[in-house]
């Protein structure tokens, strides 16, 4: 047998399975070049297997997401999104200074056909989120939940194409792999929340997702612009941790765009419903009855659940906080001289800001659908270049904890129950965080031996 011997993937006459190498240098390369070929083809054929597989079972998840919703037709009047609808209404019929009056949003519901024992849905959002509501007011209430439910779900899947387009993917991946994180991405139990109760944390999502496709760009001003926007009219309490994580890295011009969409969005408010109903807004957000430590799944929930409504409580939650926003800077640190390490520095971050925010519930948990797509991107082309097969020990790891949350976040929904080991949704999220935080420490003392990794800057322009 000769050096010049065709491989093969599978076994043949040219290929020998067994045996001692032989003395021919010749033969001794075919042979090893052939056995490459061999466990090349067998990392394909799993992957082929296991990703379709993976695909498949996030299809039956959806599925019974569907039934959910479905099934919650009969509620709609009695959603998250009764509250925005009630504000929205306000807002268009000329009652802009009553977004925030009990009274006025329970006499919008009532005349909706909302029972009376279920009238007390506030909005919560700022001034700006009922100007963008608006036109689904025009609409009946449950017409209108339909609506604006689909359309929540249809920006998460935004979010996770967006983000799988930018990604840093290995070579040649198929898109079945593709296609099976995207899907694992979207079939976590925030999904399910999301749709039933009409949050607005698919426009967060988006925001997250258009804000790491400009990075990896070197767009970095949009990306700003774009979280900064976004956050700043539905849910600014989420991105506390990610804020840090941009000011540390010292992403001057996302920090300069972000500031500047929520400065707009603001002024968006301050038009919207003067200073007044900004103020109106504040106490909304601070009003304890609107976030019960002991049903939150963030550091709140965590020793609410164990001391209850207490200053003790409030104040080991306010301190474990700080501690995770300090975790995310130090990840943002890591990035600052290996840029490489972008991705599971900023997964964890997200992670952590969950865990960090003073008011989480599981449709907030949809945040982590476009760090997981970045994150398994990253790290399937990291254990490529180990010639792992995908998935791999850390992918699958990932995916584990992944499941968790969901898992934990399913238990925890509506749990006021005051004993151990109280809400474990926070728990959960620390796991994962510290998980992509151990996979960026583990390739940060790696060497940097590789050539064509795709950086992302961080420096000033």
């Amino acid at each position: 047998m000769g050096g010049s011997t065709a491989c093969l993937p599978e076994r043949s006459s040219s290929c020998p399975s067994r045996g001692p190498p032989s003395l021919h240098d010749g033969d001794h390369a075919s042979t090893a070049a052939c056995r490459g070929d061999r466990r090349v083809a067998n990392v394909i054929l799993r992957s082929r297997l296991i990703a379709p597989l993976i695909v498949a079972v996030a299809a039956l998840v959806f599925v019974q997401y569907a039934r959910i919703w479905i099934d919650a037709q009969p509620l709609a009047r009695t959603s998250d999104f009764a509250g925005t609808y009630a504000a929205a209404t306000l807002w268009r019929e000329g009652h802009s200074t009553e977004l925030y009056s009990p009274a006025a949003e329970e006499g919008v519901l009532a005349q909706t056909g909302t029972p009376v024992s279920h009238l007390d849905i506030p909005f919560e959002n700022p001034p700006a989120a009922a100007v963008v509501a608006a036109p689904f007011s025009v609409l009946d209430s449950a017409t209108a939940y339909r609506v604006w439910a689909w359309l929540q779900l249809a920006l998460v899947i935004a979010a996770v194409v967006i983000v799988a387009r930018a990604a840093p993917w290995p070579e040649r991946t198929s898109r079945w792999v593709k296609a099976a994180i995207g899907a694992t991405a979207l079939v976590g139990f925030g999904t399910a929340a999301l749709w039933v109760e009409g949050q607005w944390d698919g426009l967060s999502v988006l925001g997250l997702a258009l804000m790491y496709a400009g990075w990896r760009a070197d767009r970095r001003l949009l990306a700003g612009l774009a979280l900064g926007v976004t956050s700043a009219i539905a849910k600014p309490h989420l991105v506390v941790g990610l804020i840090a994580f941009v000011a540390v890295r010292r992403d001057w011009r996302v920090l300069a765009g972000a500031a500047g969409g929520a400065a707009g969005t603001v002024l968006v408010s301050l038009a919207t419903v003067g200073s007044a109903g900004v103020t109106a807004f504040a106490s909304v957000v601070f009003t304890p009855a609107y976030s019960p430590a002991t049903q939150m799944q963030s550091a709140n929930g965590l020793f609410g659940s164990w001391l209850g409504p207490t200053q003790a409580a409030y104040l080991l939650a306010s301190l474990a906080a700080l501690v995770a926003v300090a975790a995310a800077s130090a990840l943002a640190v890591w990035t600052r001289r290996r840029s490489d390490l972008f991705e599971p520095a900023l997964a964890g971050a997200v992670a952590l800001s969950l865990f960090a925010s003073p008011h989480l519930l599981s449709h907030d948990l949809t945040m982590l659908a476009p760090a997981l797509v970045f994150g398994l991107a990253w790290l399937a082309r990291e254990e490529s270049w180990r010639g792992s097969p995908w998935p791999g020990p850390a992918s699958l790891t990932v995916i584990a904890s992944w499941v968790a949350v969901s898992l934990a976040s399913q238990r925890d929904l509506g749990n006021s129950t005051l004993a151990p080991p109280g809400r474990l949704t926070p728990l959960a999220l620390l796991v994962l965080a510290a998980l992509w935080g151990a996979i960026a420490r583990r390739e940060r003392a790696a060497p940097l031996l590789r050539s064509g990794v795709m950086h992302v800057p961080h420096h000033a322009a």
